[in-house]
């Protein structure tokens, strides 16, 4: 990750990836982060050789973790509907896996916690587009940047 607010922001997917397989509590889930139990480096796969090593990452900018964290337990339901209503024809949330869901989340949560002039929506929609892009190289890209869009339009009038 390239900064400290990245590492919030692939350290608050991560969250609420761990969190959609129902083991743990959300509280749970952040103390493990804030207490650097977990979220401190990304596995690296390289295919053609087969082999995969771990890398440390930036530490989170804490702040930011936790505001996300908190708006998306706070606001889950509202989160999921914003989500939901802003998928094209061309994608359903049933087609949506479990780390694209939790990308999708962590950015509608950021985009609720915070005003343009705090994170301003581009470079918002840009993070999540990059942090999709490290796990997908397809559509799912652009899925992202398309329900993150119009979920800003909507949240951030």
């Amino acid at each position: 990750m390239k900064t400290n607010r990245s590492s919030a922001r692939l350290n608050a997917t991560q969250a609420i990836y761990e969190y959609s397989f129902g083991d743990k509590k959300i509280e749970q889930i952040v103390d493990e982060f804030l207490t650097n139990q977990i979220g401190q480096q990304v596995l690296l796969e390289n295919e053609d050789l087969e082999t995969e090593e771990f890398l440390p990452i930036l530490p989170a900018d804490k702040e930011l973790f936790i505001s996300i964290m908190d708006c998306f337990s706070e606001k889950q339901n509202e989160i999921e509907e914003l989500i939901d209503n802003s998928f094209t024809d061309n994608w359903s949330k049933n087609r949506t896996e479990a780390t694209l869901k939790a990308i999708l989340q962590a950015g509608t949560a950021e985009l609720m916690a915070f005003n343009d002039k705090q994170t301003p929506t581009p470079i918002v929609i840009k993070e999540y587009i990059e942090l999709a892009a490290s796990f997908y190289s397809g559509v799912e890209i652009k899925v992202v940047n398309g329900v993150l869009d119009n979920v800003a339009k909507l949240v951030r009038k």
